[in-house]
């Protein structure tokens, strides 16, 4: 009777693959690490993606005004008014308001709804038009504020 060859040669068995619970906790907490950093810095970059819907809001809105304007007596007081359905940005990441309507000017402003409210340096955006022809973009809790960082061109 001959023997299995397994037996006869131990090198032939089969070698046991895979990964030990060391490796995969190792691998695991690593991963983690990685997602730890990476997520804020992900969801900063979306957060600064989604600024253009806000900007475009406003500049549709500075379009709108002037249009209004040259039938009305003063700038529109509402997003209504303008034919707006809903005061939301193209994709909904801002809340569109205009406040301080006159016959020479407006102040519009986009605040970041959602996600895009956490956005701390830029959840809201604003559009001053004065004087017939400067437009004053601003960034931030003040309308005074320096839009560099937010209003890129």
């Amino acid at each position: 009777m001959t023997r299995p060859l397994a037996a006869a040669c131990p090198s032939a068995q089969p070698s046991a693959r895979g990964w030990t619970l060391a490796e995969l906790l190792i691998s695991l907490a690593l991963m983690s690490m990685l997602a730890a950093v990476a997520l804020p810095t992900y969801q900063q970059q979306q957060r600064q993606a989604r600024r253009g819907d806000g900007q475009a809001a406003l500049l549709q809105l500075q379009m709108d005004q002037a249009r209004w304007r040259s039938t009305h007596d003063s700038y529109a007081n509402s997003v209504s008014e303008l034919g707006w359905v809903q005061g939301l940005s193209p994709q909904g990441h801002y809340q569109i308001t205009v406040t301080d309507a006159t016959a020479d000017g407006y102040f519009a402003q986009a605040t970041g709804l959602g996600s895009q409210a956490a956005d701390r340096e830029c959840a809201k955006l604003g559009l001053r038009w004065q004087g017939g022809a400067t437009a004053v973009f601003s960034a931030g809790e003040h309308p005074d504020s320096d839009p560099a960082s937010c209003w890129r061109r």
